[in-house]
């Protein structure tokens, strides 16, 4: 502890030295973690009674931490959203880092009130901006969720048990995508 005091005081008795110690400190081991983005509308944000906890994006994250990813899965699903939206606030809800999107585009069309041509060629500008940073686009089919018997709260969006059923369906597709959890965690 002595030898890294020695090497290390000059350093810290700066103050701007010390803060730029602790950031690159933190940007490696944020590095480190993979990042995960949900992207979508209503039924990636959980509605008509789903809490945060319950969402399918929170319970993916949960699911790959057992099987031991240092992830974090941020849930950037907007109620209301449409194509147009997503594509515009694109850069600010997949910060960059992020390795996987789980895009969630059923929900968008729902609430567009464009044709079906406009909201495709938005989504192929969603889609080749994220490929263009490298990032790992997964499709998250929530319509074979939705239609099955239980699992909806409104016949439109999931309920806590269909956010389960979905983040179980994705759980393999993501950890191909992840690979192996580093030995470390």
């Amino acid at each position: 502890m002595k030898r890294f005091l020695l090497i290390f005081s000059p350093l810290l008795r700066s103050t701007p030295l010390a803060v730029a110690y602790v950031t690159a400190c933190f940007m490696l081991s944020v590095a480190a973690h993979a990042q995960i983005v949900a992207l979508g509308a209503s039924d990636v944000a959980g509605w008509f009674g789903v809490w945060d906890g319950q969402t399918w994006p929170a319970q993916l994250e949960e699911m790959l931490k057992a099987k031991g990813y240092n992830v974090q899965v941020k849930n950037a699903g907007k109620p209301g959203d449409t194509p147009s939206g997503l594509l515009h606030r694109l850069d600010s809800a997949v910060p960059p880092g992020t390795k996987i999107v789980i895009l969630a585009k059923e929900g968008l069309y729902n609430n567009a009130q464009l044709s079906q041509l406009i909201g495709d060629a938005e989504m192929n500008r969603v889609q080749t901006k994220l490929k263009s940073r490298g990032i790992t686009i997964i499709p998250a089919n929530a319509g074979g969720v939705l239609h099955k018997p239980g699992l909806s709260a409104d016949n439109v969006h999931l309920n806590a048990a269909g956010h389960k059923e979905l983040a179980t369906r994705l759980l393999p597709l993501v950890i191909r995508a992840l690979g192996r959890p580093s030995s470390g965690g």
